[in-house]
């Protein structure tokens, strides 16, 4: 169990609170990822009102009202190509999104773990840190625990890990890891290959990708389309994730957190990113 005061019941909030904080931004982004879809679909529409007001107001043969509508019809011609092919660059850049916020939570968390929960620093993936004292030294609060973060990560070879690997490598020697349905980490593996693929192919699959993701059924060299049903997987994936992290961050508290675990299948849809 934690360090806690001894009135404190549950877990404290600054260990909570880096996933109530994603859970928020996580709901700001599917609202934002909407309403720019509906947004861009209601200018398919534009170029009949334009058309409509310049008749209504004896202006069809205007010059202003040729401009107007030529930028309506090109604004029109975006909107139907956008909403034919699914939206694709929204869902990509909403994908890079999640996956950021996700492991920005995560560290924000073992951050505060090492300096709230003194114990942390004694354990022996941290003692076999090696740490740069002059660099240490120079850093001052938060900064010196997102330091040993950055070092354990480097020294537990986390970058080289792909989807939840890379977290549970790092929660392991905290007594954090555990275990992960399989839907979860596959939508999380799959989300962490597309943000690869988004930032360092241009979004076009490699062999790497096309052999981590054989599912997705593309080839190399073919682009990857993120779709709005890959994008809610994705969503779905990292907040049931989340709960799961604050379900063992209850459990070291002491709270029974077994009825907060539920089974991913009641919100995981079927389907691919391709």
């Amino acid at each position: 169990m934690g360090e806690q005061a001894a009135n404190q019941i549950g877990a404290p909030s600054w260990a909570t609170q880096p996933f109530s904080d994603l859970t928020e931004s996580v709901e700001h982004l599917g609202q934002l990822l909407n309403m720019s879809i509906r947004g861009i679909t209601l200018f398919r529409a534009i170029p009949q009102m334009v058309t409509a007001v310049a008749k209504a107001k004896g202006r069809e043969e205007h010059q202003d009202t040729a401009k107007e509508l030529a930028d309506a019809e090109i604004a029109a011609a975006f909107a139907l190509r956008e909403t034919e092919t699914g939206f694709p660059v929204l869902h990509a850049h909403a994908a890079l999104s999640v996956w950021s916020q996700l492991e920005a939570a995560v560290r924000l968390f073992l951050a505060r773990w090492l300096e709230h929960e003194k114990s942390a620093l004694d354990v022996e993936a941290v003692q076999r840190l090696k740490v740069k004292i002059g660099e240490y030294e120079r850093l001052q609060g938060e900064d010196r625990y997102f330091y040993i973060v950055d070092r354990l990560e480097q020294e537990t070879v986390a970058p080289l890990k792909s989807g939840i690997g890379r977290f549970e490598v790092i929660l392991e020697p905290f007594g954090l890891s555990g275990k992960v349905e399989a839907d979860i980490q596959r939508d999380l593996f799959e989300l962490n290959q597309v943000r690869s693929c988004q930032l360092h192919r241009a979004g076009r699959a490699d062999r790497r990708f096309v052999d981590a993701c054989p599912w997705l059924g593309l080839e190399v060299g073919q682009r990857l389309n993120v779709t709005s049903e890959a994008t809610r997987r994705y969503i779905n994936a990292v907040l049931l994730y989340a709960t799961e992290l604050v379900c063992r961050i209850g459990e070291r508290f002491g709270v029974d957190m077994a009825d907060s675990r539920f089974d991913s299948s009641a919100v995981h849809p079927s389907g691919s990113a391709s």
